[in-house]
């Protein structure tokens, strides 16, 4: 077989059956080349398996809700054109695996990527960057999880941010993405761990990986946090710690125009995923909060 995987070949191995089957299907009874539809399905698969942790099964997989929500990914600088073919070639994948189906979607995983870490999943994870065998991989995982659980940075943002952009003074600690122009508070409870993650990092290099280096590529934050000594603790996995920082502020009540300032949007996807997560309110507790709304305008 001509297709070479450009992640890893441990996470190839985990997705080559399903991917070799599928695209043998679908080049049998539509007529596309096989190697061209492993080039794009390969690495959706493990996006979708890998990175997510959904099931390894073709029905989940190539559920067209998982290609929309691929070829909408807003942490790959992909062109308009590179997602039309995506999408497009994803979506005769999925018609001739899985037929037409409903749009309604509900994960068949218990851990599905709006899921939010709770306490307990923090402080392993917090061990777990803490206690990596160097200090560089002990700094790399201890900003990617303050970065990315403490101020709803995505993994590709991570990759941009200078010892420089991280200021701290009596009001706590501001980080600013530089591509959006933003400045993002950081949620006290991770103030000391990036302090000390990037306590001997120059002003002008980078806080995550090599200080100097020149690839920004998301594979690289991807691929370290896949090959990071870990025992029993949660996957850091950047996605679920961004929608744990977004559910943290919408159990705190942060203002929603705040919020979406700070997390650099301009409209939230997957809101309903988000909001599930957000602890009802009881019955005086909904009455009192929605008077005090529309008594304030």
């Amino acid at each position: 077989m001509s297709y070479q995987p450009t992640f890893p070949s441990d996470r190839w191995e985990t997705v080559r059956a399903l991917v070799v089957e599928a695209a043998t299907t679908v080049a049998t009874s539509t007529g596309l080349k096989r190697d061209r539809l492993m080039v794009i399905a390969a690495p959706f698969a493990d996006w979708v398996v890998n990175v997510n942790g959904y099931p390894t099964t073709t029905v989940v997989v190539f559920h067209p809700v998982m290609v929309r929500r691929y070829a909408t990914r807003d942490d790959v600088a992909w062109s308009d054109t590179t997602r039309r073919t995506y999408r497009s070639a994803l979506l005769r994948m999925s018609r001739a695996l899985i037929g037409d189906v409903p749009l309604q979607f509900a994960p068949t995983t218990p851990q599905n990527t709006a899921a939010p870490y709770d306490d307990l999943d923090l402080h392993l994870l917090e061990s777990w960057a803490r206690g990596q065998s160097t200090a560089a991989r002990r700094r790399s995982a201890g900003v990617v999880l303050a970065l990315c659980t403490g101020a709803g940075l995505k993994a590709n943002e991570v990759l941009q941010v200078r010892r420089s952009d991280i200021t701290a003074d009596r009001n706590g600690i501001v980080v600013t993405v530089t591509k959006g122009g933003r400045a993002v508070p950081l949620l006290a409870r991770f103030e000391q761990l990036l302090l000390d993650s990037v306590a001997d990092v120059e002003a002008d290099h980078w806080v995550f990986g090599s200080p100097k280096r020149i690839k920004h590529g998301i594979s690289t934050l991807t691929t370290f946090l896949y090959d990071t000594d870990r025992g029993r603790e949660p996957d850091p996995v950047t996605p679920r710690m961004r929608n744990t920082w977004l559910i943290t502020h919408l159990i705190a009540g942060t203002n929603m125009r705040a919020l979406m300032a700070a997390a650099g949007v301009t409209k939230f996807e997957h809101l309903d995923q988000l909001v599930a997560h957000v602890p009802a309110l009881d019955a005086p507790s909904y009455r009192k909060q929605l008077r005090a709304e529309a008594v304030a305008r």
